[in-house]
């Protein structure tokens, strides 16, 4: 058997009522054997929570460049296609990353998320701008930085990005929506935080940034936001954001933002 090029991990504990639409968008990229889908099922394989589940399916997985997709989001059309074009393009690239959509429970377009390329200077005072599953990087590249911190339960993402960047990784941006996030109330980060939970979670990124010797400031933040606006970052997602909203995805693909 052929390695695949793409090994995607789905996490799921529990009931999902979406996980069928999330395998769906993945079985309709239209790459076949290419892509190799693994789904980490916590109540059938305990684990310690997301980062460990997705631990647990990288070690299985067997492509050459690997990403996750939560049980309740949706990869969009085309979008391996448009990241294995890279792939060939960009020989020498680890990491790669993309547009997000934010969708209801229907489906339908809320707003849409752009970042910026990569830049040296900027993330050396903010996190990269880079959305969980639209992000795709070699094995060699998770392997050689360690995996999931399983510690960490909100933010082990950007954990990962600044272990990327601090291992010299550094990411090429597709300028195109790749995937999809759902806000409803079941999703981890739409569902109503109490205070006591949020303090936790605030202080498990600081705790992240100090073990990372990464400083991270409002000032820093602040530059971030500037520089999308300068580049157009902003501009473009409002605007698509205006031109898209309460549309389904066959609809804004028919209209091409996909």
């Amino acid at each position: 058997m052929n390695t695949p090029l793409f090994s995607c991990v789905v996490p799921v504990k529990g009931p999902r009522p979406y996980l069928d639409e999330a395998l769906a968008s993945l079985s309709m990229q239209g790459i076949g054997d290419s892509l190799e889908v693994i789904v980490q099922d916590g109540d059938i394989e305990p684990d310690a929570g997301q980062s460990d589940a997705l631990n647990k399916g990288f070690a299985k997985a067997k492509g050459q460049w690997f990403f996750w997709l939560n049980a309740d989001d949706l990869l969009l059309p085309g979008a391996l296609k448009k990241v294995r074009c890279l792939t060939e393009a960009e020989g020498r690239v680890e990491w790669i990353t993309g547009n997000q959509l934010l969708i209801d429970g229907k489906g339908n377009v809320l707003k849409c998320s752009v970042g910026p390329g990569w830049h040296d200077w900027m993330y050396r005072h903010a996190v990269p701008h880079v959305y969980g599953p639209s992000s795709f990087f070699r094995c060699e590249l998770l392997e050689r930085t360690g995996g999931f911190d399983t510690t960490l339960e909100y933010c082990m993402d950007w954990d990962l990005w600044i272990r990327f960047m601090r291992g010299g990784a550094r990411y090429k941006r597709l300028d195109a929506y790749l995937w999809s996030q759902r806000q409803w109330n079941g999703s981890k980060t739409q569902r109503r935080v109490p205070p006591e939970e949020l303090k936790k979670h605030w202080c498990e990124i600081r705790g992240m940034a100090k073990k990372n010797k990464f400083e991270m400031n409002h000032w820093g933040d602040s530059l971030s936001r500037i520089w999308r606006v300068l580049n157009g970052n902003i501009v473009r997602q409002l605007m698509d954001g205006i031109r898209f909203r309460g549309k389904g995805i066959r609809c804004i693909e028919r209209d091409g933002l996909v």
